[in-house]
Order: structure tokens, then C-alpha cells, then sequence
């Protein structure tokens, strides 16, 4: 079995157990067991979907499998920059969480805008 055949089998069964955790978790949410916050099941949940979705496109397209990593990637930005911000929080958050979220969400903005202007040079050329 060459390496390639191989690392694409091992992110699928890798993705699919992700995305069971995540499926998982949102029945158990659905269900009522999560008693504090059913909406954290649910944002847990779809995390892991969420996470799950670039393993499982990565043996059948790359192309595809790298969109959805770069969409959950800035998706994970938001979520940070949503905790870091958050107004009702109980304990006030440290300047340097947000600092680290700030600094994520504009390397991740810089890194994407950087490629992609190298694409369209690239084809300009």
C-alpha cells in the first residue's frame, strides 16, 4: 500500500470517528442530558462536525478539503473573538486572551488574502 493510499485511509477513519463524537454530542444534547447549557452540547457538537469535515473530504478531494480547513479555521477565529468579547461573561477576561485572539483572527486574514493574491498573480502571469 503506497503512503499516499494510506494517509487518505487514516484521515477518513480518523474523520469519521470525529464526526461520530460530534454526532454524539448532539443527541446528547437533544435528549436533554446536558443539564448546564444545552447550547454548549450543541456548539460542542457541531465543533466536532465542524472539525471532522476537511478529514473526510481530504481522500477524495484536496481542493475541497482545503476550503473547508480554511473554513473552520475562521470559523474558530469567531468563536474565539465571540469568547474573548463576550459582554455577560461572569469574570472579566484578561487583556492578553484577547490580545491572542485578535492576533489569531488577523494572521489567519493576512495568511488567506496573502494566497489568494498569490493565485491571482499567478495567473495573471
Amino acid at each position: 500500500m503506497k503512503l499516499r493510499t494510506l494517509t487518505k485511509v487514516v484521515t477518513f477513519l480518523v474523520g469519521t470517528c470525529i464526526a461520530l463524537l460530534g454526532v454524539v454530542w448532539l443527541l446528547m444534547a437533544a435528549s436533554g442530558a446536558v443539564k448546564t447549557d444545552p447550547v454548549a452540547g450543541y456548539i460542542a457538537g457541531v465543533g466536532f462536525l465542524l472539525a471532522a469535515a476537511p478529514l473526510l473530504a481530504f481522500p477524495f478531494s484536496t481542493r475541497v478539503a482545503k476550503s473547508l480547513l480554511v473554513l473552520a479555521t475562521f470559523v474558530l477565529a469567531f468563536g474565539m473573538l465571540w469568547l474573548a468579547f463576550q459582554p455577560n461573561s461572569p469574570t472579566g477576561h484578561p487583556a492578553i486572551v484577547q490580545v491572542a485572539a485578535i492576533a489569531f483572527a488577523v494572521m489567519l486574514l493576512a495568511r488567506v488574502v496573502l494566497v489568494l493574491r498569490r493565485k491571482r498573480s499567478a495567473l495573471g502571469t
